[in-house]
């Protein structure tokens, strides 16, 4: 069986970037990375009045459908996994079977907030990160890979991504096996990869996954 790791966080603390640098730790080779992301549902399904919803609470995300490709991906079994657009805010249509690896790394904010995925992960991590960095950097981000204007991006964060950060996200924090400072993430890389890996070394019923 494989691992899963699950690493959480509110919106830019750094879930994606961690993601990375521990998939190449551990090796391209016997690790693969599932994003959250992937699995909003599509926007036509959940306008009203012509209002773009609010993307930071759980009811926008297939959480039945990540829990069963987590499943399968656990029992060493290939999956179709989706693929999301945010330029249009849709699903792309997937064909590409993808081929359970030894370690499954799944990032996303509301990860420890569904009851199913977190008590399936084998380990969850949760990087906590100061708003105003956060901030800063989805602005950034928004501007620069999705097309959104400044404008958009202060009231959304304002009226959905920190509110939900608040009552989902923060909260959720509280199921965590292991709780990242952002510090100890900018300054100490290496030392908080060598910890997740010590971790994920003291699962004793998966130790014949190393």
């Amino acid at each position: 069986m494989s691992l899963i790791i699950a690493i959480s966080g509110g919106s830019c603390s750094g879930k994606t970037t961690l993601a990375k640098l521990l998939q190449k730790r551990l090796g391209n080779n016997r690790s693969m990375i599932i994003s959250q992301d992937d699995y909003y549902l599509d926007i036509r399904e959940r306008v009203k009045d012509n209002k773009i919803p609010n993307f930071d609470i759980p009811e926008a995300l297939d959480f039945n459908l990540l829990f069963e490709n987590l499943k399968c991906l656990k029992d060493k079994k290939s999956v179709v996994l989706p693929r999301y657009d945010f330029s249009i805010h849709q699903r792309i249509a997937s064909t590409n079977l993808t081929d359970p690896k030894d370690f499954i790394i799944v990032e996303g904010l509301l990860l420890l907030d569904n009851t199913d995925v977190r008590g399936f992960v084998d380990l969850s991590v949760y990087i906590s990160c100061p708003q105003d960095i956060r901030f800063e950097r989805r602005l950034t981000r928004d501007i620069k890979e999705r097309k959104r204007t400044k404008e958009f991006v202060i009231k959304q964060f304002s009226n959905d991504v920190e509110p939900a950060h608040i009552k989902y996200i923060q909260p959720s924090s509280a199921h965590a096996d292991l709780i990242i400072d952002q510090n100890d993430f900018i300054n100490s890389v290496d030392q908080v990869l060598d910890t997740i890996i010590d971790c994920l070394s003291n699962i004793d019923s998966k130790k014949s996954v190393y």
